[in-house]
């Protein structure tokens, strides 16, 4: 049970890894994964990015309250988005995560202390990676020309195309249809392909660079950080199953 908990945590760390390329195959559920998912709501809930950050108590409990909110006052949203197909689906999507995104920016920036937004930051475009590279107020930061956005852009969709193949729709993944768990060590596999995916996009997109840029870019993501996945409350998916020690207790 712990292995296809932890497993089922990992996607999670897909969806944030891979972006738009996991999004576009409908992995989000009404007010879950989809949406803002990976933005600074979904880094801020992580321990090991709140020890990071020194939070105390009453800023994490803020934090969460100011998360749920945004996640009820958009669920209708998700759900319409949801019934719509294709590119529309997509662009709608795209745009209430913009949405979203803007808002939980707006609200964690009453509660966080200055030193501790610039970090956030620092860590969101680590895990953001060549991705980042698309986002405008990047693109100005370094000063990118209208050709080194163009090839970055060819970059990133390839490597969103690749990734999307890494992790097929439900129904052709095999073994019992959509409700049956993945397997952990083939889905480990991915990740790892996935994690080395990354890191070859992040050095095409880096080669693009002048030196210049490539200086302001180690200076705008700071110390390399490593995040540690763990169990947000109510479990991987948000439900009733609590973290998986409670779950082996329960089992057991």
């Amino acid at each position: 049970m712990r292995a296809v908990c932890k497993s089922m945590l990992v996607l999670g760390l897909a969806l944030l890894l891979a972006g738009p390329a996991l999004a576009q195959r409908g992995q989000g559920r009404g007010g879950g994964f989809g949406g803002g998912f990976g933005g600074p709501g979904f880094l801020l809930m992580n321990s090991s990015v709140q020890k990071e950050l020194k939070l105390s108590d009453d800023q994490i409990k803020k934090i969460t309250d100011a998360n749920q909110s945004i996640r009820d006052k958009h669920r209708d949203d998700f759900e319409a988005v949801r019934k719509l197909e294709g590119d529309e689906q997509r662009e709608k999507r795209e745009a209430l995560g913009k949405t979203m995104r803007e808002e939980t920016d707006k609200a964690v920036g009453e509660i966080l202390k200055p030193d501790q937004s610039k970090r956030l930051k620092e860590i969101q475009l680590q895990q953001e990676g060549a991705r980042a590279f698309n986002e405008a107020d990047v693109q100005k930061a370094l000063n990118l020309t209208d050709d080194q956005k163009e090839k970055i852009k060819t970059i990133n969709d390839d490597a969103s195309k690749e990734m999307r193949d890494l992790f097929p729709p439900r129904g052709r993944r095999g073994g019992g249809g959509g409700g049956a768990p993945p397997d952990p060590s083939a889905f480990q596999e991915r990740m790892k392909k996935m994690a080395d995916m990354r890191k070859e996009t992040l050095d095409k997109v880096t080669s693009v660079l002048t030196d210049d840029q490539k200086k302001t870019w180690k200076e705008m993501t700071g110390t390399p950080f490593e995040m540690k996945f763990d169990f947000p409350p109510g479990g991987p998916r948000g439900g009733r199953r609590g973290p998986p020690e409670k779950q082996e207790k329960d089992k057991g």
